[in-house]
């Protein structure tokens, strides 16, 4: 299930949600009768956590947030990023990881390939081997090229793009809850490329709904 590798290089409304939100949902709902009855069941959910990103950190923050916060639906902090923030007495810099190093984090609850791949990350943005405050200016493709030369899981670039770039296409199709529901409620096999594409050029308002399905317990398929 690769769907969102090569998405399309949209722009991004910035200060124009509201705008971009009215648009996307009508577009699902004149495309597809199942999200025409997922809005009118869990109206239009906000996809992009605006409230979770509010002065939370730079971009290296945001990844390591992602880091500690699977899968895709849940909330980006999680118990162990609270206790990195506390360990770095804030939010955890480039510079303030690369200090704490791989043991801490993963003392502090960090699975080890993952505290080795934050801190080989901070060495390369403290180095300026990377400008992650830059990837707000590079399309989909670019940051998944970018982050997966450090190793960054395909489910935290996911995070990334949804959550702190804010881009209106990403279907992350390798997120376990979004893939269930996906089979249960249209009878798919998968979210596929093929599958997906019929929400292009919104489907990180598509996955916003499934979402909102399995918050309310609603994962078995259309009443």
């Amino acid at each position: 299930m690769d769907v969102g590798s090569h998405a399309r290089d949209l722009p991004v409304l910035v200060g124009a949600a509201v705008t971009q939100s009215v648009l996307a949902y009508d577009h699902l709902t004149g495309r597809d009768p199942v999200m025409r009855y997922l809005v009118c069941r869990f109206g239009r959910p906000e996809p992009f956590g605006h409230h979770e990103e509010a002065g939370l950190g730079d971009n290296f923050s945001a990844l390591v947030r992602y880091s500690t916060a699977r899968p895709c639906h849940a909330r980006s902090t999680s118990v162990v990023y609270a206790q990195i923030c506390r360990a770095t007495s804030g939010y955890p810099s480039a510079e303030k990881v690369a200090d704490l190093g791989a043991g801490r984090l993963a003392g502090l609850g960090l699975p080890g390939a993952d505290a080795d791949r934050l801190v080989r990350l901070a060495q390369a943005q403290l180095t300026g081997d990377v400008e992650l405050d830059l990837l707000v200016g590079r399309n989909d493709r670019q940051v998944r090229e970018i982050l997966a030369r450090y190793g960054v899981p395909r489910c935290v670039t996911d995070l990334f793009l949804i959550r702190r770039l804010h881009r209106p296409d990403m279907l992350p199709a390798g997120d376990p809850a979004l893939a269930r529901t996906v089979r249960r409620i249209w009878a798919c096999g998968s979210a596929d490329k093929g599958f997906g594409m019929r929400w292009a050029p919104f489907r990180t308002y598509a996955a916003a709904l499934p979402w909102a399905a399995v918050a309310g317990g609603h994962t078995t398929g259309r009443e």
